[in-house]
């Protein structure tokens, strides 16, 4: 950032203003980078294949009932993490089990990545949520019932989905 204050533009200004620069949403980019730093971290660590290793007892449950697990486990994590961080964590872990129980890696990581986007429950989850809370109009207990079924529904199609395309 501060290069980039420094650095000009060609036209007698700087590449950066400092005004702009605390315009950036940093959270934003601090999160992102974190969840892939993290990510680096469970791979170069061994974690990720130790956590796979783990996970292989989903090989032998039936494919769709496989999907069906990773989708309701993400979805539900992600109602309390950032889908950013958890698909960031997630995504070497379920390649490295993929890879350890013969499956196709995108059998267990398309529906972890879209599950990702499916949190419905709280208002903590996601900006939507939490904008729908704030209005006021809806209240935490029912935001989570009527969440709680949109979340399995979505699961259930993602399942339907996903197994059909790579099961």
């Amino acid at each position: 950032v501060v290069v980039a204050c420094m650095i000009s533009d060609g036209k007698g200004g700087r590449l950066l203003d400092w005004e702009t620069a605390g315009n950036i949403p940093w959270g934003v980019l601090l999160l992102f980078a974190g969840g892939i730093t993290i990510a680096r971290g469970f791979i170069e660590t061994g974690l990720s294949d130790s956590l796979a290793s783990q996970l292989t007892v989903l090989a032998s449950l039936p494919p769709w009932l496989m999907v069906l697990c990773i989708c309701l486990g993400v979805t539900f994590l992600t109602e309390v993490t950032s889908n950013t961080a958890t698909t960031s964590l997630l995504m070497p872990v379920l390649a490295a089990t993929a890879v350890a129980t013969g499956i196709r890696p995108e059998l267990l990581m398309v529906p972890a990545a879209i599950s990702a986007s499916c949190a419905f429950m709280l208002p903590v989850a996601t900006a939507p949520n939490a904008v729908i809370y704030g209005s006021g109009r809806v209240g935490i207990r029912e935001m989570a019932r009527e969440g709680l079924v949109i979340n399995l529904i979505a699961a259930g199609m993602i399942t339907v989905v996903v197994s059909l395309r790579f099961g």
